[in-house]
């Protein structure tokens, strides 16, 4: 989200003593955000803390906070890439796995009817060659379409158990003792599973984190002919990582309101409430959200988050009044694009977002400033001129570089390429590529964009576009 950028810039002046020196602000600033977090680690972790302890712990959670809302703009765009790939693949090859992971898929984006016929045909026709997961989705989703909430009997095996957990919304006191976490699919689900507690669990849902994060490795691969190899990815994985980083924020900022009780001054520059009110919002939280926020901070910021969180919450008529009154109480540039960004969050009058959007760019231009309008563009059903937008605040010399270009710009500038000229894959094959060296987990979105662009040349005749190492 915009808003939360420019929070964060905000806040940035009152970190300044979080450290021996500036790095752990200028990797912030260059959208390094692990190795942020990790060099304020230390300081945030020391108990009691003080003064500087709390402005490090407060840059954990604003570092965390935005690996998670990279992540969720990562998996919106992994969906899209997964379907269209899988669909190819099954084009070209006979494969049930594609199936099976196509259906994970459309069980995402709710198309249960879809869902329950991708993994019939996973179960026809690869038999044993199909992880019994397929049965477990398979009865859940044959449950969702029906509307009930038992889905029958499934399968014991220990992936299937840790994805029936996580598919049941369970908590971690559900997870049965004794039960190992012995696959890259286990641990995801864990981790999906941790985030979840309705009290903090900091020290098992970090280390568990970590070790999601540290899995690499296809979770499947596919050997369709001589020297080729299909690799299949968890379609969860991105929506995990960003749910439980969001979580770890949220949980870091109720420690925080807590530690910068002791340091008054400092507490009114940091913002707390308004940042787990962010947060919240993202994890869809939003009663939550409300509560955080509270109705005593009436700042321009303060109130356009709220508009978002009413909005969300269904109060539309009381989210309009929220804009429009900030709208014409500002000629702040920066407030102007925020208030047309709300609309866009909020899918709700985009004319009027679109003319706000060129008013904030008449007064002052930039990446963040060129996105907003042309998200507005492509949600007005005007791709084209989205993209050109777009291209506007990318400076192509940087392309490669996530400390010159917001990561997020490069995720979303790269989905509307996807979703209007196939002409320019192969610049969103190079984009995931160095995006996926900076984050490993999105290799997945990497290797389906590979795929796919190769396959407007050659079809998806797996052994033509994929080689084993490639």
């Amino acid at each position: 989200m915009i808003f939360s950028r420019t929070r964060v810039f905000l806040i940035l002046p009152a970190l300044a003593g979080a450290g021996p020196s500036s790095d752990p602000l200028d990797l912030l600033r260059r959208h390094r955000y692990e190795e942020a977090a990790a060099n304020w680690e230390k300081d945030a972790n020391a108990s009691p803390l003080d003064e500087k302890g709390v402005r490090a712990l407060k840059g954990v959670s604003l570092a965390y906070h935005q690996l998670g809302s990279l992540y969720a703009r990562l998996h919106r765009f992994s969906l899209a890439l997964g379907e269209e790939y899988y669909e190819g693949v099954l084009a070209g090859a006979n494969s049930p796995l594609a199936l099976y992971y196509l259906g994970q898929i459309q069980f995402q984006n709710s198309r249960w009817g879809d869902a329950v016929s991708s993994f019939e045909k996973a179960r026809k026709q690869g038999g044993s060659k199909v992880p019994d997961v397929n049965e477990a989705f398979l009865a859940f989703a044959r449950a969702k379409q029906k509307n009930l909430s038992d889905p029958g009997n499934l399968p014991q095996s220990n992936a299937a158990l840790w994805q029936e957990l996580d598919l049941y919304a369970a908590a971690p006191s559900a997870i049965p003792a004794g039960l190992k976490v012995d696959s890259p699919r286990a641990r995801r689900c864990r981790l999906s599973i941790l985030a979840r507690s309705p009290e903090p669990m900091l020290p098992e849902l970090r280390q568990s984190l970590k070790a999601v994060v540290e899995d690499q490795q296809p979770e499947v691969s596919q050997d369709p002919g001589k020297n080729t190899q299909i690799d299949f990815y968890d379609p969860y994985l991105l929506e995990t990582l960003s749910r439980a980083y969001l979580i770890v924020a949220k949980w870091l900022q109720a420690r925080l309101l807590e530690e910068e009780k002791k340091f008054p001054e400092l507490a009114q520059k940091l913002f707390t409430r308004r940042n787990q009110a962010e947060t919240c919002l993202l994890l869809g939280q939003y009663a939550e959200a409300l509560e955080a926020l509270g109705a005593e901070d009436n700042a321009v910021e303060a109130r356009i988050l709220r508009a978002k969180i009413l909005g969300k919450l269904g109060k539309l008529a009381d989210a309009r009044a929220l804009l429009e009154d900030v709208a014409q109480g500002t000629k702040n540039p920066a407030q102007i694009r925020d208030v047309a960004e709300c609309y866009y969050f909020l899918s709700i009058d985009l004319d009027k977002g679109l003319q706000l959007s060129a008013l904030a760019l008449r007064d002052k231009n930039g990446a963040n400033f060129y996105r907003t309008r042309a998200q507005l563009l492509m949600a007005s059903d005007q791709a084209d001129a989205a993209v050109q937008e777009f291209s506007k605040g990318y400076k192509i010399e940087f392309r490669n570089r996530i400390d010159q270009i917001d990561p997020e710009y490069m995720c979303d500038y790269s989905y509307a390429i996807f979703l209007t000229s196939k002409m320019r894959y192969d610049e969103i094959v190079e984009t995931m590529y160095h995006l996926q060296k900076e984050f490993p987990a999105c290799r997945q979105m990497h290797y389906a964009m590979q795929g796919i662009s190769a396959a407007l040349a050659r079809g998806y005749e797996p052994g033509v576009i994929f080689r084993k190492g490639g």
